[in-house]
Formats: C-alpha cells, structure tokens, sequence
C-alpha cells in the first residue's frame, strides 16, 4: 500500500546459557520468531496486521493483474487476442484443473479474509486502549472482509462463508454457503466498517477504507440482490455527506491516471506505485505492491500477452450521444487529434496496430484506461508494466451516482432518477435525459455505464446482475458482431456466469462442490 508501511524486524539477542545442565533448557521460547502468542501486543502490531491484509487483494495474484483476465476482460467491451491458457477465463474457453489463474483469485480474498478474521478476533481495549484508533482498525477489516467476499461471490459464487480464524482440524474443511448467506455478510460487513470508519484519513494514511467507502459498497451489494430502497438509502448517505464531487470534464482522465489518485471523486481505491525493477507478485516493503494490470490493457504491439481489441459497439456508443470526454480517455481509434503515447500522432504510434487489426478484420480501437499513456513515450513503459504505478479506483462516486438512479428507477422513481443520470451526463458535456418511461431509463442507465465505467471492472458483473449476459454474449449476440469473435468463445448460460472451482481446492475439500457446468 502506499501508506505508511511497517517491517517487522526481529532482533536476535545472544544468550549466556550455563554450562551445567537445567531441566528447562530445552524449554525456551522462541524471540526470533512472531507469533499469535507474542505479535498482538499493542497498537504498532494492530497496525502491521492491518496493512499486510490489504496486500493479497491489491497484489499482482489478485488486482494486481490476474483478476483482470477472469472478471473485466470477461465483457462484451473486449475481443481477446487469444493467448492459450492466459486468456481463457476472458474467452470463456477455461475449464477446471486445465486453464491457469483461478486459484489465484480464489485464494488471495481467503488471505484478506484470514487476516480480517485474525484483527478482529484479536484487537481490543487491552491491546489498542484508543478507541478511535481501534475503531479504525477493526473498521477496515470488516471492510477488507466484505470486498473479498465481494469479489468472490460474483466470481465464484459458492464459496465457503469463513468469519473466524480455524481452531482446530475441523475448521480445515468448510462447507460451501449459499450466495444469500454470503451476500447477508458481505453487508454486514459494510454495515460494520461504516460505523467505525472515519469519514477521511490523511498523510500517510491517505488510501485506507473510510465510511463513504463502506456506505458505497454496501449500497452496492444492496444493489446487486435486489435491495431497491435499502440501497437507495446507503446511497443518499454518501451523496449527502457532501464529501464527494465529480472531477471537472477537463480532468475526467485523472480519475485512471497517477497525477491526482485519491481525489473527490474517489470513494476507494487500491494504491499502487511504479518500480524501476520487475519484482512480480511480490509486497514490496515501504514501496507498495506492484500492479502489473498494464500487461492486459496495453496495445496489442506493446504487451507480452497479445492483448484486445475493444468492440466498435462501444465507440458508437460514444459517438451516437456525442460524448468526446469520456471516449478520448477510455478508448483511442482513428478520430481527428488522436494520439497515442508521448502524445505522438495516432496513426504513427500505432501503425503496426492498425496493419494487425486489417489483417484481423478488426476496427483499430483499443484501451486507454490504465494501459500507461500517462507514463510517457512508448518505450518509456516497461514491457511488463512494472513501471506504471496509477492506483487503481475501485469505487468512484459517479458510479454511486449511476446506482443511485437504477435504485430509485426499480422503485418507480424514475423521475428522481433521472437527476443522478444527467449529473453524471452532465459533466460529460452532453444532453441530458428527461420524460424516460422506467424501461427506457433501464436502457439509459445501461447505456451510461459502459460510457463512464468501461475498462473499470463493472460490465460483466452487470450483465449477470441483469440477466443479459447471453444476450449480449452468447451465440446470437445482440451486437451483431460477436463480441469474442476472434477467440471464438461464447458465453454459455447457466455456466459462464460464475468461473469454475479450482480443481486444487477441490481435491484438498472434500467438502467443497465444484459450480454447475464445469
């Protein structure tokens, strides 16, 4: 994390032993090393405990890079250059126990959750006598915990519900939940941190979870289950705090760059800085942890896999409501004054591109959001993206402005919808909707999140939340074109939704079920 890190250092002290034998020689503990018995000693341990569980969701197994090939890249927004098993839960062509990466994902929320389980079990007025300060411990574990089940309920969906550390064998071999029950965590979570959160950190601490944060993602689970007013009302608590603001048209793009990471605009992010050296998957002390999600988003040409395209539904999208804002920072194709990076001329920094996409029968468009633009020149981004060390914004109020608006619009409010919509249109410089029946505000609500929110992680999960996932990306694809064309993987409904159980998992849990499908 890019605030303030700690390293345990253990110090090793020579002991003078007598020569003549005792009874307890052998009976000694252990100062070399830390443990349950003698780490929770006080505030500064607390603090450790909670910096090191942000790391397995921030790092290159999880956000860092590899969820990215299982979750977002898994859209109808982008036609996957197939690259054998790295991009075969973004194709839809994986399977248990043959494509790679979705252990890593089903493991790493399970380290966060671990470490939340461990804070809260083991922080109190004994150890932390501060109760603001223990509040703001214990606060973002329940956070850490509940945007890991987050995460893992969409991607899993039948995961094991673990709120307590094991005690003893039998906690070794957990049952799968039911997606209600983790869902009903997941908000209690929420419900838990934005009662012990702050409302802002600053310094060195700037980047930690906050009650706006809490309040946000819990109306989002609200959201995602159907939970009409209730999200309405976490909603209204986070627009209502008068702590968050939309960013200026002129600097929609710093919402995905580095130059102004934590802004009004920001409810939570994960915080990330550039490294001269490769250091993959690794937390690096007093730096942060290295995301490499660049790989994935960078031009065919520049990335090591072999990248996407982004599907020219999209740009027309964009052009049909006359957005140039938002289209210019989230994708870049041939377009009066496009440039690439360095600023240098479109159709010179990406000529290569455009003789392989010719040559692919694909439009040559392609992914500006976290793909390192901002970085410089092309040749001054690491191939792996090492380099590139924008935070990655998790939640960002014009999405709590678009949610807003679809849970006021389910509940017949679509007049007081369409106030949050046009917010969020407006800033984008283009006409605002108004007199929408509740279907066509559906559609427009739709519509509006691929244009603010493509690239950011949202659009598959949306498409299952709504039931459109098959429409738009199975076999008789509503985009005319299929999405996956080049791939040639299609959305199977009933199956595709969630990605499957990792086959090591399995065999470890007998207790465990893999999902239906697979």
């Amino acid at each position: 994390m890019k605030f303030k890190q700690s390293i345990i250092l253990t110090l090793v002290g020579i002991l003078m032993i007598p020569l003549s034998c005792t009874d307890n020689l052998l009976d000694q503990v252990n100062t070399n090393a830390v443990s349950t018995g003698n780490f929770w000693s006080n505030a500064a341990d607390a603090e450790l405990a909670v910096n090191g569980m942000y790391h397995p969701i921030s790092n290159t197994f999880f956000w860092g890079r590899i969820i990215h090939t299982g979750a977002i890249l898994r859209s109808d927004v982008f036609n996957i250059r197939p690259f054998g098993t790295n991009t075969s839960m973004s194709t839809f062509q994986g399977e248990a126990g043959v494509a790679r990466w979705a252990t890593e994902v089903f493991q790493e929320p399970y380290k966060a959750i671990f470490r939340a389980n461990a804070i809260l079990e083991n922080v109190n007025a004994e150890n932390v006598p501060n109760q603001v300060q223990r509040d703001g411990f214990t606060g973002q574990a329940h956070f850490m915990r509940g945007l890991s089940y987050f995460y893992l309920v969409n991607l899993f969906g039948n995961v094991p519900l673990v709120t307590t550390t094991a005690q003893g064998s039998e906690d070794f071999f957990p049952d799968q939940a039911t997606p209600d029950q983790v869902w009903s965590q997941i908000i209690a979570d929420f419900s838990a941190a934005e009662g012990l959160l702050p409302s802002s950190w600053t310094g060195d601490d700037l980047g930690r979870a906050t009650s706006g944060a809490a309040a946000g993602m819990k109306g989002k689970a609200e959201l995602y289950t159907g939970r009409w007013a209730d999200a309405e009302a976490s909603f209204r608590r986070v627009i209502n705090s008068n702590t968050y603001s939309l960013l200026p048209a002129s600097q929609y793009g710093e919402n995905f760059g580095f130059t102004n990471e934590n802004n009004s605009e920001s409810l939570f992010e994960l915080q990330y800085l550039g490294l001269e050296s490769f250091s993959w998957g690794v937390d690096v002390p007093g730096v942060g942890t290295l995301g490499t999600f660049h790989i994935d988003y960078a031009p065919p040409l520049k990335s090591p896999d072999q990248s996407h395209y982004v599907n020219s539904w999209v740009r027309d999208l964009f052009e049909a409501n006359g957005d140039e804002v938002r289209r210019n920072e989230t994708i870049v194709f041939d377009y009066p004054g496009a440039t690439g990076y360095g600023n240098i001329p479109f159709t010179e920094d990406f000529a290569g591109e455009i003789a392989l996409a010719n040559t692919e029968g694909m439009d040559a468009i392609y992914t500006v959001k976290y793909a390192g633009f901002d970085v410089g020149e092309r040749g001054g981004v690491d191939v792996l993206g090492t380099n590139v060390g924008n935070n990655w914004r998790i939640l960002r109020y014009s999405d709590v402005l678009l949610m807003m608006a679809e849970a006021l619009n389910n509940q017949g409010k679509t007049g007081e919808a369409e106030d949050f919509l046009n917010q969020v249109r407006s800033r984008a410089q283009i006409d605002p909707k108004t007199g929408l029946s509740q279907a066509e505000m559906s559609q427009a609500i739709i519509d509006e999140r691929v244009m603010e929110l493509t690239g950011e992680g949202h659009r598959f999960f949306d498409l299952v939340r709504w039931g459109l996932a098959d429409d738009y990306l199975g076999a008789s694809s509503l985009h005319g074109d299929h999405p996956k064309s080049l791939s040639g993987g299609v959305f199977q409904s009933g199956k595709h939704e969630l990605v499957w159980i990792p086959q090591g998992e399995l065999a470890s849990n007998p207790n465990l079920r893999q999902n239906p499908g697979y």
